[in-house]
């Protein structure tokens, strides 16, 4: 008897010579361990953290800072509005403020709002961290400079907070026209001490009163403008030629990237009635 036959083979059980004299059987064999190594743990597929909760009035500090009177000229006034997150917990705001001015008795004023058209890259809401604040920008004539003109003093103002309000004591005086309610413009929040600054970005005109103007624009709705040691903010307006922009003080009319006009609004005045000087780039 040969070597050979003295070997044993090793019996296979029935349920692996079924496994691998099926025609099908091995491609399942690959697929079950892929399917195995292609399984996540489950914190890798959390859905993105929700937004803080909106704030209430218990969580926040509402104050007014006049900046030094860079709002005070020529019978305009203003103030800021700074809101503060005086709580350990985040929440959120609405972008737009909603103010409201009351009397000594604390009787609702007829005085209305100028709200600009909102910047398409404005988000609703903004977060405010603890300790976090942020600062809107709000402008009224303060002066009598109406025919039948009227001015109300306000003594507290108020900013809506969901379905609540904080407050704060007012200081100041606003004007109308006979016939119509007295009104002030009021800008989206941003973060507290960002102003705007003019950068790098910014083009550099040259007029023919001596000014030299700094202008940026960081949205299509908002120039930003840096002249006689100022910021200033102004938001598109219609214009029939070119792009305008203002606010409660300035005219910034542009056309095209080299030439532009800086005029001065009289109180009251959406366009402004002198033409203004011309400005140039270098």
């Amino acid at each position: 008897m040969s070597a050979r036959s003295h070997l044993t083979r090793p019996a296979m059980s029935s349920h692996l010579r079924r496994t691998f004299s099926s025609p099908w059987r091995p491609a399942m064999i690959p697929l079950l361990v892929l399917s195995a190594c292609s399984s996540a743990p489950p914190a890798t597929r959390q859905t993105q953290a929700a937004a803080p909760a909106a704030c209430v009035p218990a969580q926040l500090k509402l104050s007014l800072d006049d900046g030094n009177g860079r709002f005070n000229g020529m019978s305009h006034a203003g103030t800021m509005l700074v809101v503060h997150n005086a709580s350990e917990v985040a929440c959120s705001i609405a972008a737009m403020p909603a103010p409201g001015l009351r009397g000594a008795q604390r009787q609702t004023l007829a005085i209305a709002a100028q709200v600009p058209p909102t910047p398409a890259a404005q988000p609703p809401r903004l977060t405010l961290d603890p300790g976090a604040s942020v600062e809107s920008d709000m402008r009224w004539v303060s002066g009598n400079v109406y025919d039948d003109g009227h001015c109300e003093s306000p003594a507290v103002i108020t900013l809506a907070i969901g379905a609540g309000t904080v407050s704060a004591p007012f200081h100041g005086q606003l004007c109308g026209a006979g016939g119509k309610p007295s009104t002030y413009s009021i800008a989206p929040f941003r973060v507290a001490g960002v102003t705007g600054t003019i950068g790098a970005a910014s083009i550099r005109y040259r007029c023919d009163d001596g000014r030299t103007v700094l202008a940026a624009y960081p949205d299509t709705q908002t120039a930003m403008l840096d002249f006689d040691s100022q910021t200033h903010r102004l938001h598109a307006a219609v214009s029939a030629d070119g792009a305008r922009y203002v606010d409660e003080h300035w005219q910034w009319w542009s056309k095209g990237m080299h030439d532009a006009w800086l005029a001065e609004l009289k109180p009251g005045e959406q366009i402004a009635s002198a033409a203004g000087v011309a400005c140039r780039t270098p």
